[in-house]
């Protein structure tokens, strides 16, 4: 396995003292998936590379990461509070495409057939899903790895919560350390780093001028947004300016950034155990999407519980 990573092992996150939980952003590999596997169809037509890249992107979060508990979060249509608050959020997206559109029921049929909750709640993104389940869980005596590539989630990590980002080649692994090598700032601090440089995949324009370099050293300089608003004084002229001219938004633009950790989850640990597939029924999916039937089966080490999931 190739990790791209600094200095701590996966093993960190996946001790075989501690159980742990997969949190997988769902929407994010399905999107990763459609973009990045060629188009491809079964024999009746249905396009089919995001079912198929999104399963084997999971087989690897799977596979790397031995989960003794795991999530699948999506998103929903229905806007949440960010969009009341913010006419601009996310308007710049184009709709999802209709090849892509045609595949996600089977990405989550095939989900079922695996076994693997799949949680959505209407009226909140899954980025507060998955902040309620790691926040919920870092309580416990578990560890948790939230599998993401959307750097907004790095807010949440700590010693008991990583970011496993997963492609078809490799796997980066951040924790702490890491979160500070990457953006120049400590995960506490990722809220206000982005906030500066705007996030452009929200529509989220930050504070004119200030990109990466600048907002890292600004965070290590004052600690925080709040502290570079009191020393404005000490700034650039042209960069004090921007930063009031920021000011009656900002503290907006912070409230759509940082996740929300209290979406009223139902779903305990005892929901979200591994669990063997469903066989027959996944079978027939990989039957009808002319996907090969040859199983290979993704087992936890020896010394741990014998859960074993089986994709294709």
């Amino acid at each position: 396995m190739d990790f791209q990573h600094s200095n701590t092992p996966l093993l960190q996150y996946t001790s075989l003292l501690v159980k742990t939980l997969l949190i997988v952003d769902g929407m994010a590999y399905v999107y990763r998936a459609f973009y990045a596997i060629p188009p491809m169809s079964n024999s009746e037509g249905l396009p089919t590379n995001a079912i198929y890249g999104f399963v084997r992107i999971l087989e690897r979060l799977i596979a790397e990461s031995a989960p003794d508990f795991i999530a699948v979060v999506f998103d929903t249509k229905e806007p949440t509070f960010r969009h009341d608050m913010y006419e601009d959020y996310k308007a710049q997206r184009a709709p999802m495409p209709e090849e892509l559109v045609e595949q996600l029921p089977w990405i989550k049929e095939y989900i079922k057939a695996l076994n693997l909750p799949s949680l959505e709640y209407p009226g909140f993104e899954a980025d507060d899903v998955i902040a309620t389940l790691a926040r919920f869980c870092d309580d416990e005596d578990l560890q948790v790895l939230i599998a993401t590539a959307d750097k907004d989630l790095c807010q949440l990590v700590n010693d008991k919560i990583g970011i496993m980002n997963s492609s078809f080649k490799d796997t980066e692994i951040l924790d702490p350390v890491a979160v500070e090598k990457k953006f120049g700032v400590l995960p506490e601090q990722i809220v206000d780093y982005l906030t500066l440089v705007g996030d452009s995949a929200d529509n989220i324009p930050g504070v004119k001028g200030i990109g990466p370099k600048t907002a890292a050293s600004l965070l290590r300089e004052y600690n925080s947004l709040e502290n570079i608003y009191l020393h404005l004084e000490k700034l650039k002229p042209a960069v004090k300016k921007n930063f009031e001219l920021a000011k009656d938004k900002i503290s907006d633009f912070k409230k759509l950034i940082s996740v929300d950790s209290k979406v009223p989850v139902k779903e305990t640990l005892e929901d979200l155990v591994a669990m063997e597939c469903n066989l027959e029924l996944l079978n027939s999916l990989r039957e009808h999407l002319n996907f090969s039937s040859q199983g290979r089966k993704i087992r936890k080490p020896a010394n741990q519980e014998n859960t074993q999931l089986e994709l294709f």
